[in-house]
């Protein structure tokens, strides 16, 4: 798998079943309930974090703390070269007879390069891992999504009954309820 993750895309899926909730306890318990129930769910997406639901629906621990370690290691790595070739190999000044290798007054310069590198880093690459590069068009099941609904996408496959789900997820909570086939959305009452 590469940088940008094709599998988040919701272009040219099948056809998916969607649940819109308002209240993020009926939301946790719907998802649970459907997990429970062996249905795959594609993703949750909600305006804010709610707690619990990455486990309940599996996701996996993301690796940017490594990205971050490696960055911070690149910037680390990058300040003691610049600060070694522009104090001791350019320009070596003997400023009141201290010696010219390593010294504390090197730290701050280090550290702040440390952590310049560090966030940079860390915001590319969940900028490409999220597919939120300039140019790709907004995967939307529902405008409302980043204000205040909350949303479940399922993908059905074959052996998923979707009167079940749709029960289901009615049952939970939903608001509305729709199915979404070729990028055509329809509301089933």
């Amino acid at each position: 798998m590469g940088l940008v993750d094709k599998n988040l895309s919701l272009r040219n899926r099948n056809k998916m079943l969607v649940g819109v909730w308002e209240d993020e306890d009926s939301l946790v318990d719907a998802t649970q309930t459907l997990v429970d129930q062996g249905i795959h769910i594609h993703d949750v997406y909600t305006p804010y974090p709610v707690h619990g639901l990455d486990r309940v629906i599996g996701v996996k621990r993301s690796r940017l703390a490594r990205v971050a370690f490696f960055c911070g290691l690149t910037g680390l790595s990058l300040m003691t070269l610049m600060i070694w070739y522009m104090y001791v190999h350019d320009w070596p000044v003997n400023v009141g007879n201290k010696p010219v290798r390593f010294t504390p007054s090197w730290i701050p310069v280090i550290f702040e390069g440390t952590v310049l590198c560090t966030a940079f880093g860390m915001g590319i690459f969940f900028f490409l891992r999220s597919r939120m590069v300039h140019g790709i068009k907004n995967d939307l099941l529902d405008v409302r999504q980043t204000d205040d609904r909350m949303i479940i996408a399922i993908e059905t496959t074959d052996g998923v009954a979707e009167a079940d789900v749709l029960k289901t997820m009615k049952d939970k909570g939903a608001v509305e309820v729709r199915e979404m086939e070729n990028g055509i959305q329809t509301v089933i009452k």
